[in-house]
C-alpha cells in the first residue's frame, strides 16, 4: 500500500502563489470594475513607455527653484545636526572623563 502524500509548507505556498494569488488578482480587479488582461497589458507596455517620457518631460523655472530652495534647507539642516553631533560628542567625552577620574 503506497503511503500518503504529504505536502511540505513551501508546497503549499507555492501553490497559492501558482493558483490562488492570480485568481484573486482577476477577482479583485473585476470588482473594481477594470479588465485585468487589459492590466497585465498596460503593465508590461509601461515598461517601454517609461523610458521615452522621462527624455521627454521639461522642468520649469519654478520647479527648479523649488528644488534648489529644499537642497539649501536640507543643507542647512545637515549642518546643524553636525554641530549637535560634536556636541553631543564632547559632553560624551567630558562624562567619560569624569567618570575614569572617580
Amino acid at each position: 500500500m503506497a503511503r500518503k502524500y504529504k505536502s511540505t509548507g513551501c508546497a503549499r505556498i507555492f501553490l497559492v502563489l501558482i493558483i490562488v494569488a492570480p485568481i484573486a488578482f482577476f477577482v479583485a480587479s473585476y470588482i473594481n470594475g477594470s479588465d485585468p488582461m487589459e492590466t497585465i497589458r498596460s503593465l508590461f507596455n509601461d515598461e517601454e513607455s517609461s523610458t521615452a517620457v522621462v527624455g521627454t518631460d521639461r522642468i520649469d523655472d519654478d520647479s527648479v527653484t523649488e528644488l534648489k530652495e529644499q537642497i539649501e534647507r536640507l543643507e542647512k539642516d545637515v549642518n546643524y545636526y553636525k554641530v549637535e553631533s560634536e556636541t553631543y560628542k564632547k559632553l560624551l567625552d567630558e562624562c567619560q572623563n569624569a567618570r575614569t577620574q572617580q
